[in-house]
């Protein structure tokens, strides 16, 4: 199985490969076919490229062309010059009103000059400017002296903001008439430019420095990436790291093959000198899949962002307590950043639709704050002191800001350079982030860039790492402190931050808190105070993303829990209870377990491990203490086992004879038991059905079938009332039967029902939940009125109600086990004694004796391979060095020493075979780079068809002198290569060599990747900026 970044390598280089295809059709004359966009998209001129049409005429070219922008279809587009600057035809380029019709054309088309500078001159004379005068194509137009603009009745002037323009301070700005002041906010010093500001050190020699996650280390240099005192710290696949510069602590997490291996871990790292007390800090929800991380410093709050869960969740300092923030309309998210001292957090997220975001710290008042035009937005950082949001898109490679209200958004930089952005911080005037390992083709290693951001051609490699993630510049002034007890968050006289039982989370500032309490608690009247939920009748389900399952109340839309939650599961999808014991009883279909535990949270117990496959569903007997469940693995059966010592007991009544058993409802008090039987294709003749048979698996029969029986998922038996409901996730309807004549009846087919599976009722109500859309539905039968009770993010799983009142009756197993020594199996008027599997009745039947006959079926199939955890594998992916099993045993060294691979692969150290091409390609497919080793590479033969680069990696001999540094090194485009020449009608040729749309020359992008295509080029800048030779407006410092 190839890695999933060697998954995302390949489909790029697809990508690329069609690119690569686009221009070569273009440099060879061929006319492309145009190209069809959906409705809602706009076609550039290219006849190639599709844009959202909502980028239209909004004064950014998205077009590669510019067509978006074309004055034929925005005749009424507004000019984005600054003040007194004047926008040539058609183009984004602003030249200063005095140079219009000065003689010279700095327009590319000389539009800003021509007859109309003489036949209109004179008007100026008669125009009453207050300032000054400049002749336009539609006449005479009034500028101003520098810091003043024109005002609305076009003639006079007025004082200019120069504060409004991004990057004129670098911190605070105070306008003045006709010009403006800098200054610097406490901690900060002016620098002689009277722009910029210098944090201060305290102490002195206590220099910033950076702190990069390096997958398997942490390090530190300095912000000209020179190494520090600092030791590096060991970590293991490490992607999320924070710190408390107030402790002096560092923290990140070790991510193991599994969720029990992965762990928060913090050390002390005192005056940067060395790395001490490295402690474990014990975390109720699983960081298996947290990608980032963020430290509250005011509170010692940790803020998770887990983009497999989709949530944000946070934890307190000691991490006994976890509370989840956001779990709503959230489908990927990447990047997280604080600002407790105004009571913020911000994140990204990849998801639907993709967004900057931000809410307060107890997750209320939730904000997008961007939507548009962004694609997938990872790294998040922030600017405490001027209140900015800056984030990188590692789809369309840029660097942007907006302020904390989503307001004055500007690009900081866009390009190659900055192709797939992971992390982002900032520090005075400068951004530092990390390349992705992925996609990142021309290095082997990843890139630690630093970007000026008011001046983004000031652009360094701090220093390359393998595979850099999170980073962050340790300083006091990244984590300013407040007063001392000025938050609401500090401890109280017990010692409980904000009087707070469990967790206090700061509101929408530092003088407002929340407190929450731990799953299955809920707040006192005192909201500080937490109790735990005392309910007897409830509704009791499963989720997964993540896997939990709840109680929650039955007639109200409130977030209330009724019980301690059963966490960290993975996929829960069958559950019951035993209102005697109090235990709720689940099967997890992914970890292959079925398990219990107390509705107080307390009792938490695997009680089959062994055998277990996919169980789709189970059922608790009351009354014999039995549990039953189906189980939709390669034998299809449906087993029973004692609630006690089920390991021991455990026996198969029916196996086979079923397609995919699903739901499990038993009546003991009557000896019988009803299941579901999904038919998966509804293209195939046969139907799904409703079987019965009695309790100890005989008598096995068809209850009901039919053509509207397809995808039976939930049952729920009214065993009183001798009705049994079931919901078709096929059909979309919900039916009962009655018991004693088999008359079926519909009961409801609205449109709230997509793709239910659960069912259960009470009374004249049924529940049932959408495994699709995450809705909980109650349901009056007596009007047919359906509520909405909850919104989860899906999927949802079984549903029950919890109601002791449901499990009462007696049969014969009720008293001393009906005399039977192992299983009471209820029968109609009756029992019957069973036995474990491995076992058999002897001659009373009642006493169970070893079988010597018996031999256990096999755990997989013969094309599967058996893991020590009950789970199978595909035979083929014994020893490729990834973890199938989940608990390694398919790549145990005593499996592996002598597995060899095909002749077209390598094989690595760790068994993993990869393909001969992936070798010395920049990328460590082994996990361990042995695959871009010196020694590797150097002992590289390339295949006939195929160039050998100096650095040893193989490319196709077509990527030779294609100006593509494909090798790494550049040594397949030496000095010998004779280039294209490019068509001088439609192309410009750059001094590279390269060949690129002649409309592209003089934009101010950098489209050869050498700048020549700008060189040259006449922009005119605003009052407070400078201009470069190259003809970009920068600021002036």
């Amino acid at each position: 199985m190839p890695s999933g970044i060697a998954k995302v390598l390949a489909m790029r280089l697809l990508i690329v490969g069609f690119l690569l295809s686009l221009e070569i059709t273009s440099l060879t004359g061929a006319i492309d076919a145009p190209k069809t966009c959906s409705p809602k998209q706009f076609v550039c001129k290219d006849q190639v490229t599709c844009i959202s049409k909502g980028w239209r005429c909004d004064g950014e070219k998205d077009c590669p062309d510019g067509s978006d922008e074309s004055p034929d279809i925005c005749p009424h587009r507004v000019s984005r010059c600054p003040a007194n600057e004047f926008e040539c035809l058609g183009t984004d380029v602003c030249i200063h009103m005095s140079r219009l019709c000065d003689g010279n054309p700095d327009c590319t088309d000389g539009w800003d000059e021509g007859p109309h500078c003489r036949e209109l001159g004179p008007h100026c004379a008669t125009h009453g400017c207050s300032g000054n005068c400049s002749v336009t194509h539609q006449g005479p137009k009034c500028y101003c002296n520098v810091g003043y603009e024109v005002s609305q009745d076009g003639k006079t002037c007025k004082d200019f903001n120069e504060c409004s323009a991004y990057g004129a301070c670098s911190q605070t700005c105070s306008n003045t008439e006709g010009s403006y002041t800098c200054s610097c906010v406490e901690g900060y010093l002016l620098q002689p430019d009277n722009r910029s500001c210098k944090a201060k050190n305290d102490p002195v020699d206590q220099l910033p420095v950076l702190l990069i996650t390096n997958l398997n280390d942490i390090r530190c240099t300095s912000l000209s990436g020179m190494s520090t005192r600092l030791p590096t710290i060991s970590t293991k696949q490490t992607t999320a790291m924070d710190f408390n510069y107030a402790l002096e602590k560092v923290c990140w997490i070790d991510v193991g093959d599994s969720p029990a291996n992965t762990q928060l871990k913090c050390a002390s790292i005192p005056d940067l000198k060395s790395v001490t007390n490295i402690t474990v800090i014990n975390i109720s929800l699983s960081l298996h899949h947290v990608e980032q991380m963020a430290i509250d410093w005011l509170t010692g709050n940790f803020y998770f962002e887990d983009n497999m869960d989709d949530r944000i969740f946070v934890c307190n300092a000691d991490g006994k307590t976890c509370v989840t923030l956001l779990d709503q309309d959230l489908h990927n998210p990447k990047g997280i950043a604080l600002d407790p001292t105004v009571g913020k957090v911000f994140f990204t997220d990849y998801g639907q639709t993709p967004k900057v975001e931000r809410c307060d710290m107890d997750g209320q008042n939730r904000t997008k704050l961007v939507d548009s035009k962004i694609v997938f937005p990872h790294g998040i950082t922030l600017d405490l002191v001027n209140r900015l949001v800056y984030w990188a898109d590692a789809y369309l490679d840029y660097i942007e800001v907006v302020d904390y209200e989503g307001k004055n958004r500007h690009t900081i930089i866009q390009g190659l350079m900055i192709e797939h952005l992971y992390g982002l911080t900032v520090f005075e005037n400068y951004l530092y982030a990390t390349n992705s390992d992925e996609g990142n083709l021309n290095h082997a290693k990843t890139s630690v860039i630093r970007i000026n951001r008011f001046n983004s051609s000031d652009f360094t490699v701090v220093t390359r790492v393998d595979r850099g993630a999170a980073l962050h510049v340790y300083h006091q002034r990244r984590q300013p402190p407040v007063r001392e007890r000025s938050h609401a968050c500090v401890p109280d006289q017990h010692k409980k931050p904000g009087g707070c039982s469990d967790i206090c989370l700061l509101g929408n500032s530092i003088k407002t808190r929340t407190c929450r309490c731990r799953s299955g608690f809920s707040l006192g009247s005192d909201n500080k105070s937490c109790k735990k939920p005392e309910h007897e009748l409830f509704l009791v389900y499963g989720k997964g993303r993540p896997g939990i399952i709840r109680g929650m109340d039955m007639n109200a839309k409130v977030p209330d829990e009724y019980m301690i939650p059963i966490e960290n599961l993975m996929n829960p999808r069958a559950l019951d209870f035993h209102a005697e014991s109090e235990f709720i009883y689940f099967a997890d279909a992914v970890s292959f377990i079925i398990g219990r535990q107390k509705i107080d949270g307390t009792e938490r117990d695997t009680i089959l491990k062994d055998g277990v496959h996919t169980v789709e569903g189970i059922a608790v007997d009351w009354m014999a203490g039995n549990l039953y469940w189906t189980d939709d693995g390669p034998m299809k059966t449906i087993s029973v086992a004692r609630l006690e010592k089920a390991s021991r007991t455990r026996k198969t009544l029916i196996e086979g004879k079923m397609t995919h058993p699903r739901a499990i409802v038993v009546d003991p008090q009557n000896g019988w038991m009803y299941w579901t039987d999904w038919e998966e294709d509804p293209k195939k003749t046969n139907r799904g059905k409703i079987k019965k048979a009695w309790m100890d698996g005989s008598h096995d029969q068809v209850l009901l079938t039919s053509k509207t029986v397809l995808w039976p998922n939930g049952l729920s038996l009214d065993s009183p009332n001798g009705i049994l409901y079931w919901v078709d996730a096929y059909y979309d309807r919900i039916e009962m039967v009655y018991l004693n004549t088999t008359d079926r009846k519909m009961v409801y087919e609205g449109n709230e029902l997509n793709h239910a599976f659960g069912l259960c009722h009470y009374m004249h109500f049924l529940f049932w939940n959408e495994y699709r859309s995450g809705s909980i539905f109650k349901l009056d039968t007596t009007t047919s009125t359906v509520t909405l009770l909850r919104s989860e993010r899906p999927p949802l799983f079984e549903i029950r109600v919890y109601d002791a009142d449901q499990q009462k009756g007696t049969n014969l197993c009720r008293v001393n086990n009906g005399g039977c020594s192992s299983l009471c199996l209820a029968i109609p008027n009756g029992r019957s004694c069973g036995c474990a599997d491995d076992q058999r009745l002897d001659a009373d039947n009642v006493t169970c004796k070893v079988n010597p006959s018996y031999v256990p079926p096999p755990q997989c199939q013969a094309t599967e391979f058996a893991c020590k955890n009950n789970r199978c594998i595909q035979e083929r992916w014994k020893c490729d060095g990834d973890n199938d099993c989940l608990d390694n045993s398919d790549e145990a060294p005593e499996l592996c020493h002598q597995h060899t691979c095909p002749s077209d692969r390598f094989k690595c150290q760790n068994n993993r075979c990869i393909p001969l091409r992936w070798l010395c390609d920049g990328d460590n497919d082994c996990g361990n780079s042995e695959d871009e080793s010196n020694t590797t590479c150097s002992a590289r033969t390339c295949p006939p068809n195929q160039y050998a680069c100096a650095s040893g990696r193989c490319i196709p001999t077509s990527w030779k002198c294609d100006l593509d540094d494909d090798c790494g090194d550049r040594s397949d485009e030496p000095a010998s290569c004779a280039y294209p020449t490019c068509f001088p009608l439609t192309q410009f040729t750059c001094d590279n060599g390269r060949c690129i749309n002649v409309n592209w020359r003089c934009d101010n992008d950098n489209d050869c990747g050498d700048n020549s295509d700008e060189a040259g080029c006449s922009h005119s800048c605003s009052s407070v900026q400078f201009k470069c030779n190259s003809g970009r407006c920068i600021p002036e410092y």
